[in-house]
């Protein structure tokens, strides 16, 4: 990179802190736009932002999209975080209670906390078999939980029910 373009680069990081944050009509990136014109990546991001916006919805981690989402990793990384795409818990029990209500949780320790406000001191495991709950671990997505199941992220101090496909309670909501 020439003296020019760096001159240029950190003209735009102190007006925005970073590239990343700087407008596409900025005269100064659009200087480096001629010296460097871009190489597609973007583009494919833009053709792809249905898929990106989709795969958030049905509960996929941000690291999945990225491998399920062909094209440049740090661009589809970049346009998730531009985007504000909310990325929902990937939760890895399922919990039946002995009254039937299901609950799909990230941690068994959380659960037990929030349902049983205690520490046991056995595994937790231990302690819900013991209380007849049924645990079953695995990766379960959003698309996955049925309506009238409970969910509970680890930002939340109680179990939700889902009560349809728009349902989820993002940490910003709280």
């Amino acid at each position: 990179m020439d003296s020019k373009t760096m001159n240029l680069l950190h003209k735009i990081e102190s007006k925005y802190g970073s590239i990343v944050n700087c407008p596409e009509d900025d005269p100064d990136y659009l200087a480096i736009r001629k010296i460097y014109p871009s190489t597609g990546h973007g583009a494919r991001v833009v053709m792809a932002k249905d898929q990106i916006y989709r795969l958030a919805h049905e509960g996929y981690s941000i690291s999945e999209i990225v491998n399920l989402v062909s094209g440049n990793d740090g661009d589809i990384y970049n346009f998730i975080k531009q985007q504000r795409i909310g990325i929902k818990t990937v939760f890895k029990f399922r919990i039946v209670a002995p009254t039937g209500e299901i609950y799909y949780v990230r941690s068994l320790r959380h659960f037990i906390k929030v349902m049983f406000h205690y520490r046991p001191s056995v595994s937790c495991l231990t302690f819900l078999k013991a209380r007849r709950y049924r645990v079953k671990a695995g990766i379960y997505r959003w698309k996955f939980i049925g309506n009238g199941s409970y969910y509970l992220p680890p930002y939340l101090d109680k179990p939700v029910k889902r009560e349809g496909i728009d349902y989820y309670v993002y940490e910003e909501d709280c």
